[in-house]
């Protein structure tokens, strides 16, 4: 091979490997989320479903849905009969509502002795003007 083909051949290498390397960083770089806001309010409310914690023994057939809004928490009960789910009539629910899940983890309100802090779906939809 002569001189200008080694030239060539390194030259085309750097190339591949620049441009590989922008293409993978633009790949697999992480994807910040952004909350969009429309005159400075979010345009998503947000809730979660959790499974019911109360003190003493905690309660067979009992969902609670938390929906956050801007004064506070409101809790809604959601119960089911012996043959039915209450996480499945939340769930059933906030679908027929227009709500989306985007997550699952941990629903840290306060600790509930032993039993540890629940584990919760959280959901999201367009806010409703």
């Amino acid at each position: 091979m002569r001189p200008r083909h080694y030239a060539l051949l390194i030259g085309l290498a750097l190339f591949a490997g620049f441009a590989g390397r922008a293409v993978s960083e633009r790949l697999l770089a992480p994807q910040v989320a952004e909350a969009k806001q429309d005159d400075g309010r979010d345009e998503w409310e947000y809730c979660a479903v959790t499974k019911a914690q109360y003190a003493g023994s905690p309660q067979a057939g009992v969902f609670w849905i938390a929906y956050f809004r801007p004064n506070g928490v409101e809790v809604a009960e959601v119960k089911a009969g012996p043959m039915e789910s209450a996480q499945g009539k939340a769930i059933s629910k906030l679908g027929s509502e227009g709500w989306v899940m985007v997550g699952q983890g941990p629903l840290e309100v306060r600790q509930f002795g032993p039993q540890g802090t629940p584990t919760a779906l959280y959901f999201r939809r367009a806010r409703r003007n």
